[in-house]
């Protein structure tokens, strides 16, 4: 069968522009169409139905072929969108400020269109109707060439907000063989104008809660972006361009994908909690007079949220019935309090005691690591990360507090940060309070910026034990030839290098062992598992360590992973309460 272009398919589309001064567009227009099963039953994989898409006449672009970024059209004083990369240049020409019929029709430059029209809306709407105006320039790349940095794949069906450069990604969709004959069916994230709207609340939820502290909050955000995408749109459901006419996740449903109902759990992912968040923004609001006033309300409740940077969800939840009275119906204000008390049972938890800051410390520390990651300079440059970030804490100390809650007093081995106490709340794995060496709550956010990775490592130190364990006994094995790294990963060669080791404060004798690594074919197509070039265990002497493994009558105390992809991945174990 001839392959349909989309030129064709939208033969009724073609009409010639009537303003002179209007810059015309195809764009994914009616979005609340998506949900109609029929429209999606010729649709190929990474397109769009004819009915979905329009013809639009916008103003012609601001700020086009501003000087920020090199020949960039499709630009405004706050935002660009550009194909792949801000550097490159426009990917559809232009005579006299209006596309090219022939390059209007390409399925890139309708990617890239999709996504300017809508964002411009965004802004618009942030404006009319949430009386919000972001002050932060947004780089936005549509089909944007990203891997992931352990399998060197191309990084598919996704799109994200990057805080660290303030930029938004849309990525390509699968369009392989295997999801074809599997019957998969995806358009890329650009064309659904509810992933544009949601990365964009993501934008917004940053500017106003920019220093949170919790993971909680990261499930929040997600709520808020799913919230927000809704009103926009006027429709409950995200997803349904991307998906083919299925919802990612809908708002109004009382169950999830996974037929869970949505009421909180402690430590859910991020997606999971933002179900719930927007769960019940979004019948709250079926209950409200002015709905437009209840959509101020919750921007104003995100504000108040981010005055302290420990709040959790449940903060959240208590900002919003601060703000039932006057806004729901009063015939609907306990209906309202309850649901909120079905969706999140609880409260917010606070510091049971500050007992601990006043305990004599340990002069030894109790278990101290030593990390490093380092990405190649593009991919960092991609991500908007540090091509390398390193740590060396230890854990000083831990003390209970009360009910579930734990304090552990946290320093670096280099002395660079001091000790703080860091107050976990252990069962909803929130942290409840930083606090520095006069016994201070960390509040100000450039200390906070310092000490959080502190903080998160306090947080997870247990499961970054648990694993060092698993790694360096899975890695150890390989090492001989046996366990399940063994049916993924052949050694072919192996050499060992005497080197000092830094344990304890002190240097004391060791080994590096060098494990070059080829990957097995099967564990690659079936598995999908990265491509390493080698492994590195370091070892030293010792009889203080019965839980690490040993390796040529070594105790194994640390590893390096050196991806093929560039990026390499080291951690050691630099201090334990042994001589």
């Amino acid at each position: 069968m001839k392959k349909t272009t989309l030129a064709a398919t939208l033969s009724t589309l073609i009409t010639l522009s009537s303003g002179a001064q209007a810059l015309e567009l195809i764009v994914v227009k009616n979005y609340q169409e998506a949900a109609t099963p029929e429209i999606w039953n010729r649709a190929r994989t990474d397109q769009v139905p004819a009915g979905l898409l329009g013809r639009v006449d916008i103003a012609s672009p601001q700020a086009s072929y501003a000087s920020i970024f090199p020949k960039t059209f499709l630009q405004e004083s706050m935002f660009a969108v550009c194909h792949k990369s801000c550097a490159d240049g426009d990917i559809f020409r232009i005579n006299s400020g209006v596309i090219n019929e022939r390059d209007l029709s390409r399925w890139d430059v309708v990617e890239q269109s999709n996504v300017y029209y809508w964002i411009n809306r965004y802004f618009s709407f942030l404006d009319e109707k949430l009386n919000y105006r972001p002050d932060q320039f947004l780089r936005i790349l549509t089909n944007r060439d990203l891997k992931d940095e352990t399998r060197g794949k191309a990084l598919k069906n996704n799109a994200f907000f990057n805080p660290e450069d303030v930029s938004l990604s849309f990525l390509p969709a699968t369009n392989n063989l295997l999801a074809r004959l599997s019957g998969g069916k995806i358009s890329r994230s650009g064309f659904d104008p509810s992933v544009v709207a949601h990365e964009a609340s993501h934008y917004l939820f940053h500017h106003l809660f920019p220093n949170s502290v919790n993971d909680e909050i990261g499930g929040l955000n997600e709520g808020f972006a799913d919230y927000i995408a809704n009103i926009f749109l006027g429709n409950a459901k995200i997803g349904l361009v991307m998906l083919h006419g299925t919802a990612l996740r809908d708002s109004n449903a009382q169950v999830d994908r996974q037929g869970k109902l949505k009421t909180y759990e402690p430590k859910m992912p991020v997606h999971d909690l933002g179900e719930r968040a927007a769960y019940a923004l979004w019948k709250t609001r079926e209950l409200v007079s002015d709905t437009a006033e209840f959509d101020r309300l919750v921007i104003d409740a995100v504000v108040d949220l981010g005055r302290n940077p420990y709040s959790s969800v449940h903060d959240f939840k208590q900002k919003m019935l601060d703000r039932l009275d006057g806004i729901v119906r009063p015939e609907s204000t306990s209906i309202a309090r309850q649901f909120w008390e079905l969706v999140f049972p609880g409260t917010p938890n606070r510091i049971s005691s500050l007992a601990f800051l006043n305990k004599p410390q340990n002069t030894r520390p109790i278990v101290g690591f030593r990390t490093r990651q380092a990405l190649p300079a593009t991919l960092a440059q991609e991500y908007g990360t540090a091509a390398v970030t390193e740590s060396s804490f230890q854990v000083l100390q831990e003390e209970a507090i009360g009910p579930g809650q734990t304090a552990i007093l946290m320093g670096t081995e280099n002395g660079q940060v001091g000790p703080h106490w860091v107050a976990i709340d252990m069962t909803r794995s929130n942290i409840l309070g930083i606090y520095n060496g006069r016994k201070e709550l960390v509040t100000n956010a450039a200390e906070l910026e310092v000490v959080k990775p502190l903080a998160d490592q306090a947080k997870g130190v247990t499961a970054l034990i648990n694993d060092f364990k698993t790694k360096v006994q899975s890695f150890s094995q390989l090492a001989t030839g046996r366990g399940e790294f063994s049916v993924a990963y052949k050694v072919t060669d192996a050499s060992s290098t005497a080197e000092p080791v830094t344990f304890n404060g002190r240097s004391v004798p060791g080994a590096r062992i060098k494990l070059s690594l080829k990957r097995k074919l099967l564990a690659g197509l079936i598995l999908g598992l990265p491509e390493i070039e080698s492994i590195e265990l370091l070892t030293m002497s010792s009889d203080k360590l019965p839980n690490l493994p040993l390796l040529d009558g070594k105790r194994v105390i640390g590893y390096k992973i050196s991806f093929k992809t560039g990026t390499v991945s080291e951690v050691a174990l630099s201090n334990a309460g042994v001589d």
